[in-house]
């Protein structure tokens, strides 16, 4: 049965680029594991979000999943009794599925500026591949006696009234289907070697910490079946200067009361350069400022720094000041 990404993001099949990141910010809140979430929610909520943020990957998504005939034979057009079976409910033949080698998964922490600049990753890991001096055979063998080859045997519960037939692995030979007899010199009989990777991607740069990508065929690989898929999970160290908040970045520069009072300029970092910024004379405590574009840049447009001073006391003042400052106090009661 195919997945509703739709569904899975809980939003309409309509929603646009906006809706579908502002639903995968609002989920992930709740279901991060590093905020006490499912993994595994998590991880469903990643692949829709890395299909449907995608136009090419949701228009083909769309395209197959969307279309009732689309298992159909399309040179011939759909069967007169595939229809018959799947308006009437009645029990179609399955397929057996295709074998699929173990998925990989890797973490990968980027720096806040690769995400800003774009910057390509190289990732290098490893994966078993099949063995090509023994083909995958794992050396000479022969047919499990057991199971007969099948990898697994039947196994009956219950008593002389009602008996339940499970299929079981075969203990014999593992669910192999075959014993070693003499194992092949490169794997040491287990059909597949270790082999080093690399992939190389560049940083989305709308990327949100958490997001999973996933690159398909690229994990380990089987004999007989498709290879398994590789899936990076990408989180975002903490930058010194700078927070997150969508294409946002908030800069929390510490001043002085007076300086808010007074007026002053304060030298804003940024990825291309320092900025500097204004605070008009007069500000108020919770007053924020926007120096606009020197945000992330994404394919909505690029954000802003958002600058959101933290106001401390001035300390150690000296009789002198204290009394200016009550002169103050006093003319701005009237």
């Amino acid at each position: 049965m195919n997945k509703d990404y739709y569904k899975t993001l809980n939003i309409n099949r309509n929603a646009s680029q906006a809706e579908i990141k502002k639903a995968f910010r609002t989920l992930s809140k709740q279901h991060h594991p590093d905020k006490g979430g499912d993994a595994n929610i998590f991880k469903e909520m990643s692949e829709a979000y890395d299909t449907l943020s995608d136009e090419n990957k949701r228009r083909e998504y769309d395209t197959r999943g969307q279309n009732p005939f689309n298992h159909f034979n399309q040179n011939r057009g759909p069967n007169m009794d595939d229809l018959v079976n799947q308006f009437f409910g009645r029990r179609q033949q399955q397929q057996r599925p295709t074998k699929k080698g173990r998925g990989l998964n890797i973490p990968l922490k980027v720096d806040l500026e690769d995400v800003y600049f774009g910057r390509k990753k190289k990732i290098k890991y490893k994966r078993q591949v099949n063995c090509t001096t023994c083909n995958a055979t794992g050396g000479q063998h022969h047919v499990c006696r057991t199971c007969h080859g099948r990898g697994s045997v039947q196994h009956a519960v219950g008593n002389a009234f009602f008996r339940q037939l499970h299929q079981v692995e075969c203990t014999a030979c593992q669910g192999r289907g075959k014993i070693i007899t003499r194992p092949c010199v490169a794997c040491g009989g287990n059909e597949r070697v270790n082999k080093d990777n690399t992939i190389e991607f560049n940083v989305p740069q709308d990327l949100m910490t958490g997001q999973v990508y996933t690159f398909r065929d690229l994990g380990d690989e089987i004999k007989g079946g498709q290879s398994g898929d590789l899936q990076i999970q990408v989180v975002i160290t903490r930058h010194p200067n700078f927070k997150v908040r969508d294409k946002d970045l908030i800069y929390e520069p510490t001043i002085s009361v007076i300086d808010l009072i007074l007026g002053c300029k304060i030298d804003v970092p940024s990825f291309e350069g320092s900025v500097m910024a204004q605070v008009p004379e007069g500000s108020d405590v919770s007053q924020s400022f926007v120096l606009r574009g020197r945000g992330l840049k994404t394919s909505r447009g690029p954000g802003n720094i958002i600058i959101e001073p933290k106001i401390i006391t001035p300390k150690n003042l000296t009789t002198s000041e204290k009394e200016t400052l009550k002169i103050v106090k006093e003319k701005n009661k009237n």
